[in-house]
C-alpha cells in the first residue's frame, strides 16, 4: 500500500488571540487494511491532485539556515520517533510560527506520508472545513461538518527521496489557497522553505525564445507553433511533469507534421546558452560553477533542457484578457494588428471585426433604441 501514515489535528487561531490553539488527535496515524482506510486513501488522492492542478506552485529546497523542521523530519527518518509524534511536533513548530500575530487561521492540518516505487513523500495540507444540514437515520435534521476541498488552503509536498539523494534543486512543493496570501511568510518561515526556481522568469524567458523562433517560420506556421507549445506545456504542467524540450520537439514534429520542429529543442538550448553567458556574482559562469562542484543553489539558473512553467504566463501568450467591474475583454493574440488594432498613445483598442453573437446584441439595441 502505498499510503503509509495519515493523521489530522486541529488548528485554530483568532485575528485577537495571541497564539494558536491546537488540538492534537490521539490516533497512531498508521493506515491499515480497515474499513476508514478507503477514506484515507481517497483523502489524499483529492488533496495530491488539488496541489497538481493549481497553477502558481513555487520550488524550492530546506533553508540550512533554519534547520529546525527538517531535523524533525529526519529525526523521524531515523526512526528517533514515531510518525504520531513527529506530526505532534510539526504542527506544535508551524503554530508558533502564528503566535504574536495578527493571521487568521481555522481548519485542520492533515499530514501523510506515502511509499511509492520511485521516491517517498510527505504531504502537509490545510483542510478548511463547511457546516451544513444532513437528514439522520431517523430522517431527523442534523447538523454535520464535512471538508471544503474546493477551498484547501495550503499544501506541501516534500519529495524524501531526492532530498536524501541530494539530486533535485526543488525537492519541496509549495501550494497556497484562496485567501492565503497573509500566511505565506510566516509558514514559509515555518517549514524552512527557500526557492530555487522562478517559474514565472525562466517562463517568461522560454515564451521569448518561443516567439524569437516563430519569426523563423512562414507567417502562416508562426501562430500555430505558439499555440502548440502552449497546449503542450499546459497539459504537462496540469500533470505535474516538466516540459522536457526534445519531448516538445518531438511532439511539435508529430502534430504539425512539419520538419522546423525538427531543430526546435536545440534552437531553445542555444539560446538559453547565450543568455547565461554573463559571469555570476561569484564570477564564474554557471556551467563553470557545475564543474567546480558548487552548492546547487549557486547553478540554480544553469542551462536546463526542461522547463516547470507558470501557467498564468502561457495562457497570456496566445491570448490577452483583462476586466473590470464593467468591462470583460479576451481575445486571441492572433489578432492583434489585424482585426484589432491597439493605439499605445491614447490606451485604446479598434476592433474591425465584432464576434456575430455580439454583434446580434448590439443591432437588437439599436433597434429598440430607434423604436
Amino acid at each position: 500500500m502505498a499510503l503509509k501514515h495519515f493523521i489530522t489535528h486541529k488548528i485554530a487561531k483568532l485575528e485577537k488571540e495571541p497564539a494558536a490553539t491546537v488540538t492534537y488527535s490521539d490516533l497512531e496515524g498508521e493506515v491499515g487494511e480497515d474499513t476508514l482506510s478507503g477514506y484515507y486513501q481517497r483523502c489524499a488522492s483529492q488533496l495530491k491532485g488539488i496541489l497538481l492542478q493549481r497553477s502558481g506552485k513555487r520550488y524550492g529546497v530546506f533553508n540550512p539556515e533554519s534547520p529546525a523542521f527538517s531535523a524533525l523530519i529526519r529525526n523521524w527518518q531515523k526512526e528517533a520517533m514515531p510518525f504520531s509524534s513527529w506530526a505532534r511536533k510539526a504542527i506544535a513548530h508551524i503554530s508558533a510560527s502564528l503566535d504574536s500575530t495578527d493571521l487568521l487561521v481555522d481548519g485542520y492540518i492533515a499530514v501523510f506520508h506515502e511509499e511509492l516505487a520511485d521516491a517517498d513523500k510527505l504531504y502537509i495540507f490545510h483542510l478548511r472545513y463547511k457546516d451544513s444540514v444532513t437528514v439522520d437515520a431517523n430522517l431527523n435534521l442534523s447538523e454535520t461538518r464535512y471538508l471544503d476541498f474546493s477551498n484547501t488552503g495550503f499544501g506541501v509536498c516534500i519529495n524524501l527521496t531526492d532530498w536524501a539523494q541530494d539530486e533535485d534543486a526543488k525537492y519541496i512543493t509549495f501550494s497556497f489557497g484562496r485567501g492565503d496570501r497573509p500566511l505565506q511568510n510566516a509558514i514559509l518561515e515555518a517549514i524552512g522553505f527557500t526557492d530555487t526556481l522562478n517559474t514565472t522568469a525562466e517562463t517568461e524567458e522560454f515564451l521569448e525564445i518561443v516567439d524569437s523562433y516563430s519569426r523563423t517560420l512562414p507567417e502562416e506556421q508562426a501562430f500555430e507553433y505558439k499555440s502548440k507549445v502552449v497546449d503542450y506545456c499546459i497539459e504537462q504542467d496540469l500533470r505535474g511533469e516538466p516540459v522536457v524540450f526534445e519531448e516538445l520537439e518531438n511532439h511539435l514534429a508529430n502534430e504539425t507534421n512539419a520538419k522546423p520542429a525538427e531543430a526546435f529543442s536545440h534552437y531553445v538550448i542555444e539560446k538559453k546558452k547565450e543568455r547565461r553567458k554573463q559571469p555570476t556574482s561569484a564570477g564564474a559562469t554557471p556551467e563553470e560553477l557545475v564543474a567546480a562542484g558548487a552548492p546547487v543553489a549557486d547553478v540554480a539558473d544553469a542551462v536546463k533542457a526542461e522547463l516547470i512553467p507558470d501557467r498564468k504566463k502561457l495562457k497570456g501568450f496566445i491570448r490577452f484578457s483583462g476586466k473590470n467591474k464593467d468591462l470583460s475583454l479576451s481575445f486571441s493574440a492572433a489578432l492583434l494588428g489585424k482585426d484589432i488594432e491597439f493605439n499605445p498613445a491614447n490606451k485604446s483598442l479598434l476592433i474591425h471585426k465584432v464576434p456575430e453573437s455580439l454583434l446580434k446584441q448590439l443591432s437588437a439595441k439599436s433597434t429598440d433604441s430607434e423604436d
